[in-house]
């Protein structure tokens, strides 16, 4: 697991490096696939947006144009899971893979009826819970002129929270003179 790990993170940062002018779109990718309903349990999206902050860091992406990037496409991807589950409604329930993880539904009808509003602010920056709230909103039919401002609020702060770790990480490491978090990729 810790290899394809790495190798994906290789991959992503290999990519990058290579075609730099896609850079803001492969953010874009990124963030929105780990925001989508059950393909955002899979995806290591944590892990990528940290070494994304490192390449930010080292002056290979901009800060401010990859925060946009990774906040569109995080909202987008949100906004994706939303209207699966607006139009699929209890159809979504006798998917296979969360027939198998119903739990993960459960916690996230708890937590959307706790919370509210609130839940999609919240749960994106709770790891278990992050790709499956918005789906739950839009099963229970959360109005979209609520959920709209919301899902936007809340990718404009998970893009820098995300981020930032991984920047700071890179910078800390310098203090070493022969490490660095991309060349050990």
């Amino acid at each position: 697991l810790f290899t394809m790990l790495a190798d994906a993170l290789n991959s992503i940062t290999q990519l990058i490096l290579q075609y730099p002018i896609w850079a803001g779109a492969i953010v874009f990718l990124v963030a929105m696939i780990e925001s989508l309903a059950i393909i955002g349990f899979i995806v290591p999206g944590v892990a990528i947006m940290f070494a994304i902050g490192a390449l930010i860091s080292n002056g290979t992406l901009d800060l401010l144009s990859t925060v946009i990037w990774a906040a569109a496409g995080a909202s987008i991807g949100d906004g994706l899971s939303f209207a699966l589950g607006w139009h699929y409604k209890d159809k979504v329930y006798q998917l296979a893979w969360l027939k198998r993880h119903q739990d993960l539904l459960d916690n996230g009808h708890v937590f959307f009826e706790k919370y509210g509003v609130l839940s999609i602010l919240i749960g994106r920056f709770v790891g278990p819970i992050r790709a499956v709230i918005p789906l739950i909103a839009g099963i229970l039919r959360m109005p979209i002129k609520q959920y709209i401002p919301i899902n936007i609020i809340a990718s404009a702060l998970w893009a820098p929270a995300y981020l930032l770790p991984g920047l700071l990480f890179e910078k800390a490491l310098r203090f070493f003179p022969t490490t660095s978090l991309i060349n050990s990729l």
